[in-house]
């Protein structure tokens, strides 16, 4: 909620918890591969809470960034990477403290590893950095909605056209008054 408020509801209970400011981002863990056994919720203060699962409880809250976190992941290492709002990629320690890996000057949407890779969202444009960041591959995205916003009006078109043929054919069926 924008006041800060975080339900969680189980078809058994409904727990709330209050944070200081809106969350901006949540990721929900499951360490066991069954159940989920943590949330990180990010908010609009840069600061990382930590929420144990099932008791909803708020375990550790964590000063990451100075502006809103945006997106988060974890990698293969089970190492959360925390994206913020000025294009900044964190990493999580295991001592819970917040480590820089690098900037990306982009507008952050979402993040995700895979490997040794990290792929970012911004816009239209999906980046692949390594974790040093140095930049892999960019892509650029709008083009390819452009050709399929032209296909789509395309089929619309086609979609009209047959409406009207079959519109006329039934009106030629008509017996005449």
């Amino acid at each position: 909620m924008s006041d800060g408020l975080i339900v969680w509801e189980t078809p058994t209970a409904r727990k709330t918890l209050h944070l200081r400011t809106s969350a901006t981002a949540i990721l929900g863990v499951k360490e066991d591969d069954v159940a989920l056994s943590k949330l990180y919720v990010g908010d609009k203060l840069g600061q990382l809470h930590i929420v144990q699962l099932p008791e909803f409880s708020l375990t550790a809250t964590l000063t990451v960034s100075h502006v809103p976190l945006r997106a988060m992941c974890m990698n293969d290492q089970s190492e959360l990477l925390i994206a913020d709002a000025e294009g900044r990629v964190w990493n999580l320690t295991k001592d819970g403290t917040s480590e820089l890996l690098f900037e990306t000057n982009r507008s952050i949407s979402s993040i995700r590893s895979d490997g040794t890779k990290i792929r970012v969202q911004s816009g239209w444009e999906q980046c692949v950095y390594h974790r040093s960041g140095s930049l892999s591959n960019l892509e650029d995205a709008s083009t390819a909605f452009g050709d399929n916003l032209m296909l789509r009006r395309m089929r619309e078109r086609k979609a009209i056209e047959a409406q009207r043929r079959e519109a006329e054919a039934q009106l030629r069926l008509l017996p005449s008054a």
